[in-house]
């Protein structure tokens, strides 16, 4: 609850809010601008908040590497949006981390605190924004619009290590898990209710590792394991299934078979005769057997909109000769497609910071070479390793179209200075019930990495949820939100009738 008096004893203000206020609430007074909490030793909260009526907005201030003093501090924003309910003490309180890394869990707050109404009734929901972004010190490295090539996108991630120098280190996923369990003890709650998006299955994993103790319940959304394979082998499985799928469920439209042949034809044609293009931004691209492969990967990602419904009709054209929709197709194509942020919120926050997701996926990311080698060493690593790879396991786009299609797989750190090899967790992961939910037709965090994710666990179930793409909650009847929901309130799989309801992608087959 924020209360704003126009005047008057505030401090009889702050009595009356410790005897109403439920004894884990942050109960803020905003006195001239300044906001005091009963009960908050290092906290700063703020009356500026995010998009939501109601929400506290705090910062905690905290070591920059909790293992190394001398590296300074960093500013670290919550804010909370209390239950609806306020006849009655809130249930638990859940905290969600929309993924990327470096997507702003305040730009998603609207739309979390829409889509987890049910929830919000009777439980409370924490979001921490990652330090790095927005309002959590965001971090500039001077990374801007990506280069148009898989080699000076991999030569800026390597600048960008370069440009934020030593304080790199200090962006790592348990420094993140231990910021979110360090604003759960300074809100005074014994244990949090987790729900994690895509990167957030991560982070999530990891702050269940670190501080086993503090965990109720797990949500993991779009998971992938701690230890995942930086070949993106079984992200090609699933980008094959999907399209299989998709022409399955077409009504004839397509045949899966004869558009993976398609697309192995028209990646063999664009390897030898690149298409030139200028982007929305005007810079100057081509379309390659890479930018094919990250068509299909980007519109199958986004499995539950129109994207890969085009993808048979885009191939077939281009094919034929019309390359416009192939052109218009990697337009589309978006910057970091690991992020799983809106492109925007319609909030005044920051939806990504590159150069947060560059530091974490650096530090924390398995990698394909020795990190402590000079980067001709892990080059020349790196190199033998892809071409040790079979041809076929890429299959209909080739192993080094695939392998530099995807922002966060491949090579994309080994440039990044340094040796910060932290170490994503620690310890066994608590024995608490787990439900791990995987688009169906989502090559990003595939049903088969989210089946690895779950045997992290003793207690996890995992639900495969058809005709969707990645973070399957983002389909708009409400129906997965829903089942998400009521895990986190009752500890078990209830009712999943509603996801027989959510329909096929409509396959185009016209201009």
């Amino acid at each position: 609850m924020r209360v704003r008096p126009s005047g008057g004893d505030h401090r009889g203000m702050r009595k009356i809010l410790r005897k109403i206020c439920a004894p884990a609430a942050v109960c803020a007074v905003v006195v001239g601008g300044v906001v005091a909490v009963p009960g908050a030793a290092d906290a700063r909260v703020r009356d500026d908040c995010v998009a939501v009526p109601g929400a506290e907005c705090g910062t905690l201030q905290v070591p920059l590497v909790r293992s190394r003093p001398e590296m300074g501090r960093t500013n670290v924003a919550y804010a909370v949006i209390r239950h609806r309910d306020t006849s009655r003490p809130a249930k638990g309180m859940f905290t969600v981390n929309p993924g990327g890394p470096g997507d702003s869990a305040f730009a998603r707050a609207a739309m979390y605190a829409e889509g987890f109404g049910g929830l919000l009734r009777d439980h409370d929901l924490l979001l921490v924004e990652p330090r790095g972004v927005g309002r959590s010190d965001a971090l500039d490295c001077g990374f801007d619009v990506p280069p148009a090539t898989r080699d000076g996108f991999v030569r800026a991630v390597g600048g960008c290590g370069t440009a934020l120098g030593a304080r790199a280190g200090g962006y790592t996923s348990a420094e993140i898990a231990d910021d979110i369990d360090a604003v759960r003890a300074e809100l005074g709650v014994d244990r949090l209710d987790l729900l994690g998006e895509s990167y957030g299955t991560y982070l999530m994993s990891v702050y269940a590792q670190r501080h086993p103790e503090n965990v109720r319940s797990i949500v993991l959304s779009s998971a992938y394991p701690i230890d995942f394979d930086m070949w993106a082998r079984p992200n090609v499985r699933a980008a094959r299934r999907t399209i299989g799928v998709l022409c399955d469920r077409s009504g004839g439209a397509c045949d899966g078979r004869a558009v993976l042949r398609d697309l192995d034809r028209l990646s063999d044609r664009l390897g030898k005769r690149p298409i030139p293009y200028t982007t929305l931004d005007g810079v100057k691209r081509v379309v390659d057997g890479t930018a094919l492969a990250s068509i299909v990967y980007n519109g199958a990602t986004e499995g539950s909109s129109e994207s890969i419904g085009n993808v048979p009709y885009v191939v077939r054209t281009a094919l034929r000769g019309d390359t416009g929709p192939l052109v218009e197709a990697a337009r589309q194509v978006g910057p970091m497609s690991g992020s799983s942020a809106p492109g925007g919120s319609g909030e005044e926050e920051q939806p990504f910071n590159p150069a947060q997701a560059m530091a974490v996926m650096c530090n924390d990311y398995p990698t394909l070479w020795d990190r402590a080698a000079p980067v001709k060493t892990r080059l020349r690593q790196y190199a033998a390793g892809r071409a040790a790879l079979p041809d076929e396991e890429f299959w209909p786009f080739g192993k080094t179209a695939w392998t530099s299609a995807i922002e966060d797989r491949g090579n994309t750190c080994v440039r990044w200075p340094g040796h910060q090899a932290a170490g994503p967790a620690h310890g066994p992961m608590p024995d608490v019930p787990v439900l791990v939910v995987s688009g169906e037709l989502d090559p990003n965090t595939p049903t088969e990495e989210g089946r690895l994710a779950a045997r992290q666990f003793r207690r996890a179930s995992v639900l495969e949820v058809p005709n969707t793409g990645h973070v399957a909650e983002k389909e708009g009847s409400g129906c997965v939100a829903g089942i998400e929901s009521a895990f986190l309130r009752d500890l078990r799989v209830g009712d999943t009738a509603c996801l027989a309801k959510i329909p096929p992608v409509q396959v185009r087959t016209a201009a």
